[in-house]
Parts: structure tokens; sequence; C-alpha cells
């Protein structure tokens, strides 16, 4: 009787688990800095949408997340310091 492979995939499979888990929460939290920025009725230029989607840094998003509740325009979320 053959045993099943499931421990020699299971590190595999964990791995792909974890990365689909991560890229749900920046999908996430991408989403979330936009629909502030939008609630807030502040301009989302192309340019401004296209740095927020393509970070993959949560720390930063997490950054531009806090920033986004209470910035004066969306150039804000992305001042240093």
């Amino acid at each position: 009787m053959a045993m099943p492979m499931y421990d020699s995939h299971s590190e595999r499979v964990q791995s792909v688990f974890e990365e689909v888990r991560a890229r749900a929460g920046v999908e996430s939290r991408v989403d979330t800095i936009l629909r502030v920025l939008k609630a807030r009725e502040l301009e989302v230029t192309a340019e401004t949408r296209e740095r927020i989607e393509s970070c993959k840094d949560m720390d930063v998003l997490g950054t531009w997340l806090d920033r986004a509740a209470t910035a004066s325009r969306t150039a804000d979320l992305f001042a240093d310091g």
C-alpha cells in the first residue's frame, strides 16, 4: 500500500499558503487605503493609485493607511518622516 506524499509536499503547500495569505493582506490594505482616500474625497491620480497598488511592503502600507486618515492631500501619504 502506497503512503501518501503529504510530508514531502507540506513545506511547499505551507509556503504557497503563506504567500497567498500575504498577497491577500497586501491587497486588502491597498483597498482600504484607496477607500479611505475616496471617503475623504481626496484626489487619487493614476500615478498615486499605481504607487499604492504596486507597494508590497505591509509596514509601508500601514504607514500610508495611518496617514490617509488625516492627510490634507494624497501627496502627504508619501512624505518622509
